[in-house]
């Protein structure tokens, strides 16, 4: 009798402080299988300078005081050098009309510039805008920046090739997720510390990439700005620039009339909302489960709980 008693009331006397102690224990840490949701910020426009509207946009560096701007499109493609303080033409090259040019990024005393589906990626001599080499790669080429150790090159996948700056052969790739699904027509590229600046195709939002997981970290949809560029489906955002000076990002699109430098803010409020409920979900989850077990316990128990009466029993 003794040990039936113990199996009945036991489990039922410890639910409640479990459920009362599980309620004040610290938010569970976030791991990769649930995974923050992306973040969004809000663009601030810090300045705005002139923006050469025949400029079809691919890509875009600051270069102490300037900004290097690289052009697409067969037999107008071009790299461009731009004073940041007016946005007047300091000079300016072209690039061979069979070429169709993409992003580019410097590395050292040099400018790479990819090239879309010529399988090449050209380089410049940074002093003079001379071409000095060149590297072949198969597939498309769209954006690319380097982060110090590798060259990192989109192809309108949602996989970003993590490229040898010697040979250009690719180490490895790392796929792009927001939000657990792959991010599509990933196309210029910005390196800044740890993470990756995107553009996307067509579509007007900027993402920060953690260039170790390829989670998608944070985004800001500038649609102020957009909506005031681009007469047609072509003249789309594209070209990110990180200016050290500032601590903002010069931003443009294809054949648009400005450069804008932003800074992406975050909000406040968001920040305090995702502060304070991280973790509660898989709170209430087990409060709820383990409420669920008390019940079955509890009904159990009391049905064979040999102290309760048992008025069929009595009667016998």
């Amino acid at each position: 009798m003794e040990h039936r008693s113990y199996m009945g009331r036991g489990p039922r006397a410890s639910i409640v402080p479990l459920l009362i102690l599980l309620l004040f224990l610290p938010n569970p840490p976030i791991g990769a299988e649930l995974p923050q949701p992306a973040e969004e910020r809000v663009v601030e426009i810090l300045r705005t300078l002139p923006h050469d509207s025949t400029s079809f946009t691919q890509g875009l560096e600051v270069l102490n005081n300037s900004i290097i701007e690289g052009s697409g499109l067969y037999g107008q493609s071009r790299l461009t050098e731009i004073n940041s303080q007016n946005g007047e033409l300091i000079r300016q090259t072209p690039i061979n009309e069979t070429y169709f040019g993409e992003g580019i990024t410097i590395m050292g005393k040099s400018i790479i510039m990819l090239t879309w589906k010529a399988g090449v990626a050209i380089e410049f001599d940074i002093s003079n805008f001379t071409q000095i080499g060149n590297f072949s790669f198969e597939g498309e080429g769209w954006g690319i920046c380097f982060n110090g150790q590798h060259l990192i090159t989109s192809n309108g996948t949602s996989e970003l090739s993590f490229r040898d700056p010697i040979s250009f052969e690719t180490d490895y790739t790392v796929e792009v997720t927001w939000d657990n699904h792959p991010v599509l027509n990933l196309n210029e590229l910005e390196c800044v510390g740890d993470n990756i600046f995107a553009n996307v195709w067509m579509q007007d939002i900027i993402l920060s990439i953690s260039s170790t997981s390829g989670m998608v970290e944070f985004f800001a949809r500038p649609v102020s700005i957009t909506s005031q560029q681009g007469n047609d489906a072509n003249e789309v955002l594209n070209g990110i620039a990180y200016d050290p000076s500032s601590g903002g990002f010069w931003i443009t699109g294809k054949n648009w009339t400005e450069l804008y430098l932003v800074d992406f803010t975050q909000p406040e409020v968001t920040q305090h909302t995702n502060a304070s409920l991280e973790g509660y979900p898989i709170k209430i989850i087990s409060v709820v489960s383990i409420s669920v077990v008390f019940i079955i316990l509890y009904y159990f128990g009391k049905k064979k709980d040999p102290e309760t009466p048992n008025f069929k029993d009595s009667h016998h």
